[in-house]
């Protein structure tokens, strides 16, 4: 499931999201004590609701097969940064990906791995781009 687009979440939410994509599924219980161990203070009850709003939102869904809840992770990571930055160029940038790309390898420096990585994905798509014309002519 995709969670809507516009659906925000809070650093408490994302807080819960990171326990559930670095740690994998759990329970209240569970998540609750991840939580705990990375330094918060929240209550049981406060997790339950993050959880039950993220599974509102679409961001997490859960299995109750078993004598209690399990909680996952309904959207991977990979897939919210693409919306997300997806979001980001439309809204900044007129939905070009390109000056949104330009700006955060202009802000960040790359490492030689991520440099050569960045450049093979250029190479793929420049590819691709080129056997699409190839087939439309």
């Amino acid at each position: 499931m995709t969670p809507d687009p516009r659906a925000t979440m809070s650093d408490a939410e994302r807080a819960v999201m990171l326990t559930l994509w670095d740690q994998g599924p759990g329970s209240v219980r569970e998540v609750h004590e991840r939580l705990a161990a990375a330094g918060t203070d929240w209550a049981r009850s406060t997790v339950i609701t993050l959880l039950q709003r993220l599974e509102k939102k679409g961001y997490v869904a859960s299995d109750k097969s078993g004598f209690a809840f399990v909680f996952h992770a309904a959207v991977s990571r990979e897939d919210l940064l693409r919306q997300r930055m997806g979001e980001l160029a439309d809204d900044l940038c007129d939905g070009q990906w390109a000056p949104l790309l330009l700006a955060f390898t202009e802000r960040q420096k790359l490492k030689p791995k991520e440099m050569a990585e960045l450049q093979k994905l250029v190479e793929q798509l420049s590819a691709r781009l080129a056997e699409e014309q190839r087939k439309s002519k």
